[in-house]
């Protein structure tokens, strides 16, 4: 894609979640600040500010975990071993298990809602307890990022749904 479709493909994303009631209704919301090649979440947090969500991102701890840390407007950030943008000081933090809608960045993803990380299981470790109620997962990626189907490991977390610049897919779980 070229530099100007993956800006269009962001805003029209954005603009797609920003409509939905998964959206509307969160008051907590976890999203990555995109790096490489992942969608841009840029327009996506615009909007959550705009709408006076609270927003909170990822920071990994001691390789294994995430925290989810409340990112505010200037805030001052750094790029961990990955090269992944995260807040350069401690925050607020608060629990995945507490967040009401959780953006994940992914390689892949298929029609029964399993997706293909980056590798490190950090998402599905944070998310490995969840509960019926808790956080709705939704990955955020380019509609050419679908693929007919994934292999699934038993310790994989399903998505409830995907956003794409062309569409929002909703899984059954």
């Amino acid at each position: 894609m070229t530099p100007a479709q993956r800006r269009r493909a962001a805003e029209q994303a954005a603009r797609r979640l920003a409509r939905t009631s998964l959206f509307r209704r969160a008051r907590h919301l976890a999203l990555y600040l995109s790096h490489g090649s992942e969608l841009d979440t840029g327009p996506l947090l615009r909007c959550c500010h705009a709408a006076g969500k609270a927003v909170y991102v990822p920071r990994v701890l001691d390789g294994q975990r995430l925290r989810f840390e409340r990112l505010v407007e200037d805030m001052p950030m750094q790029r961990n071993r990955y090269g992944i943008r995260e807040p350069a000081l401690r925050g607020a933090r608060r629990g995945a298990a507490r967040m009401d809608l959780v953006l994940l960045p992914l390689s892949a993803f298929d029609t029964q809602g399993h997706r293909l990380g980056a590798g490190g299981g950090y998402y599905d470790r944070a998310f490995a307890a969840r509960r019926s109620g808790g956080p709705r997962l939704v990955g955020y990626a380019y509609a050419l990022q679908q693929a007919a189907a994934l292999p699934a490991e038993p310790w994989d977390v399903r998505l409830d749904a995907v956003v794409t610049e062309k569409s929002l897919h909703v899984f059954r779980n």
